[in-house]
């Protein structure tokens, strides 16, 4: 058997080569992703900082509650407060012309300002506050999508800060139905008939009116509850990752 060293004979066969590994970055919006070769290119990384943007930052689901809110709600709510105030102004004229019935409007236009302080009170520290937040997570613009994470648990105080005002409309919106039932059961009184028709119409405006602001938030609850367990569950996903 030789006794010719077995690494020397492998010597020959063998070159030495520098081991590094160079990860080229690529930037898309706020990811930075590292690729190790130049296989992709421009329009995979594209395709997949997309994909990832919509799985990592919830830019979808933020999107939809953005353009409803601003587009359908926000108008919605400013509807609903001109007429509340609209109602308002005209029934305190009817008081003063009517000195007879201007107890009768008294009840109603202290409802309609108790009515007029919650929606804005809802648009300023419920529907705006929601848009500020949910802008402070997304941005349609190319450079720059998201600049604040959030928690299941910031979420879930979102959807609670609606569902509190949600309950408090609700109770006006069910105490209107009331008010205008009872007016149209008074109708047979010939004396009220003029009164009764002109506060029949308002509350039965404003009943409409309201009824669109519940139904608005109540499909905002229900994102906002979608967007908590999509949290919950990638969170339960990296507990055990």
């Amino acid at each position: 058997m030789s006794s010719y060293p077995f690494n020397t004979f492998t010597k020959q066969f063998r070159q030495e080569q520098s081991v590094s590994i160079c990860a080229e970055e690529k930037p898309f919006q706020n990811i930075l992703i590292s690729t190790y070769n130049s296989r992709f290119n421009d329009a995979e990384i594209n395709a997949l900082g997309g994909s990832l943007n919509e799985q990592l930052l919830d830019n979808k689901v933020i999107h939809r509650l953005l353009t409803k809110l601003t587009q359908k709600d926000s108008p919605d709510a400013g509807r609903l407060s001109a007429f509340i105030q609209e109602t308002h102004q005209e029934l305190s004229n009817h008081a003063n012309a009517e000195p007879f019935t201007a107890q009768y409007y008294k009840h109603l236009l202290e409802l309609l300002a108790s009515f007029l302080d919650l929606v804005n009170e809802y648009d300023a520290n419920g529907q705006e506050l929601l848009m500020g937040n949910l802008n402070a997570c997304y941005s349609n613009e190319p450079s720059f999508a998201v600049n604040q994470s959030v928690d299941s648990e910031e979420v879930a105080t979102m959807h609670k800060i609606i569902e509190d005002y949600l309950y408090q409309i609700g109770e006006y919106y069910q105490y209107f139905h009331m008010l205008l039932q009872k007016e149209q059961e008074q109708k047979g009184d010939k004396g009220r008939v003029l009164v009764m028709s002109q506060v029949s119409y308002y509350l039965d405006t404003l009943i409409t009116c309201t009824e669109k602001m519940i139904i608005n938030m109540e499909v905002s609850l229900d994102m906002l509850l979608e967007w908590e367990t999509a949290l919950q569950n990638r969170e339960s996903q990296e507990l055990f990752n």
